[in-house]
Formats: structure tokens, sequence, C-alpha cells
């Protein structure tokens, strides 16, 4: 009975991976044809890309549902941090994030056939391993989405999660939200770990319910350094809190989130904000070339 039900299982992940790469491969056929003809890219997002991605949680039967906390704007060019767990994170994305955005990935991945294409279609950002000026160039290419009504998803742990928990959060993705003037979104996506993830292999259960959790707008600007690792904290614990509990945490202002993880008084903080500092974090957000694994 047990190797039966393997069985139907390998067929089912068979199944999963490969109804998601022929959507995927149909999804580039119909991107690039209008991208030719002149539609801007937000625009083909809305008619295609987000549709046949999200299609792909259909195919793997995730039962679904998007919470939008009450502070949410739909409308604002953000940057999503999402907990990193497996090859659909990008599509539970299209699924949850309600305009265009781009992923922040390795630029490796953009060699890949058939993806590495519709990721370029994307305007997806391609973090290059160890190359001076590295944050520069990100920093441009956030400023140049926001321009033109973009967000940006990136996966600050930089791996996926082994163990189903959140890992810490590197502070690179923030730095560039902050020099974009972004704020970021904690994108809490709670029970795919359980359908996927890599202890598993490409072995996929069905039927999993999946709750995504889309939190309010972080803000970045006027933040120091310390200000802006307390963030990066603040954001990991936001995100792992609805994790465990389901639900949102109990709400709370930016600066009252700093100071839980600075352990001072939200007055405290605030007087130090607006020291934006020079830095140069090349190295923590092109470590190991992980920032953004998206799919």
């Amino acid at each position: 009975m047990q190797l039966l039900a393997k069985l139907g299982q390998g067929v089912f992940s068979v199944w999963v991976w490969g109804s998601g790469f022929v959507l995927m491969f149909v999804a580039a056929l119909a991107t690039f044809p209008l991208l030719i003809l002149g539609f801007p890219y937000t625009k083909v997002h809305r008619w295609v890309t987000a549709p046949m991605f999200s299609s792909c949680t259909r195919l793997a039967t995730l039962r679904t549902r998007v919470i939008y906390h009450p502070d949410f704007d739909p409308q604002r060019p953000s940057v999503f941090c999402q907990n990193h767990i497996n090859l659909l994170d990008g599509h539970i994305a299209a699924l949850a994030i309600p305009h265009a955005f781009s992923g922040l990935m390795n630029a490796w991945q953009f060699k890949i056939p058939i993806y590495g294409w519709l990721m370029t279609a994307a305007k997806g950002i391609p973090v290059h391993t160890g190359r001076r000026g590295t944050m520069e160039d990100l920093t441009r290419e956030a400023l140049a989405r926001q321009a033109m009504g973009m967000s940006i998803l990136a996966f600050p742990e930089g791996h996926r999660t082994m163990t189903g928990k959140t890992g810490p959060f590197k502070r690179g993705v923030f730095t560039m939200a902050r020099n974009a003037g972004m704020p970021v979104v904690p994108l809490a996506v709670r029970g795919l770990y359980f359908a996927n993830n890599k202890n598993m292999g490409w072995f996929f259960r069905p039927f999993v319910p999946v709750e995504i959790f889309v939190g309010p707008q972080l803000e970045t600007e006027g933040l120091d350094n310390s200000q802006l690792q307390a963030l990066t904290s603040a954001c990991r614990s936001y995100l792992q809190a609805c994790l465990d509990e389901g639900a949102f945490p109990p709400k709370k202002s930016r600066d009252e989130l700093l100071a839980g993880e600075l352990g001072a008084s939200p007055s405290s903080e605030s007087s130090a904000s607006g020291q934006i500092s020079e830095i140069s974090e090349i190295s923590e957000i092109g470590q190991r070339g992980q920032i953004g694994e998206t799919v």
C-alpha cells in the first residue's frame, strides 16, 4: 500500500513539474510577441505573465488563500521580502502581488533556456557575484523599476529553508530598498513547505492548503545603518510570526518595530533617523549569489 502511495505521489509530481514547465513555455511564447509589438511590460504582466505563473499553483492543486493587511497599499511599488521554500515561490508571488513586479536573482539564471529568456522579458534584475559596484547597479535598477510602476520580489534568506523556519535575512536587499526610496513588504507563505521542500526533492504532495500573508509597507527612508539592520530583523520576525500564528502580528508603527529589535524607545529611534550613511554592501547582497532564487 505504501509503495502504491509513493508511486501515485511520483506520478503526481511528474504532472506538477511537467505541466508547470509547459505552461511557462507557453507564457514565454505569448509574452515575446506582445513586447515586440510595443506593449509595456506592466500590461503584459497583467495579461499574460501573472495569470500564467499563478496558474501553476492550481496545477499543483494548492488550496491558496491570500490575506492582505489593512494597511497594505496595493498600488505602491515596493520590495516584497518573501520566505524561500521551493521553486513555486515566484508563482505564489504572482498570485499575491497585485501589480507588475520583477525578481532579484543570480545573473547565471538568465542563461537558463526558456526560464532565463522569460526572466529577461519580465525585467528581472541580475545580481553579479563579487562585482564591484553591485549595490550601485542594483539601486539604479530598483529606481528604474519604481519609475515603471513595478515592484521587486526578493528572498532575503538567500537559500530555501530546510526546516520550514525562516532563516536570518541578509541586509543587502534592505539597503537597495533604502537607497531607492522604496518600502519593504513582508510576504509570508504558510503551508507551502508541506507541499514540497528541499528535503523532498522533486516529490510533491497534492491538495495542500497554503495561506499567503501580505503585510504592510515598512518605510526604509531616513534610516541609518543600525536602524536598517533592526528593520531587517524586524521584517524577518514579522514574517515568522505570520507563519507561527496564522495571522498578522499586533499592529505596530515602524519605530515600535525598530525599538523592539534595538531595545530602545520609539522616540530615541526617531531622533536618530534621517542619517543615511554612504554604504557599500556589495559582499552582502552578492554573497554566494543567492539574493533571489526566483522561479
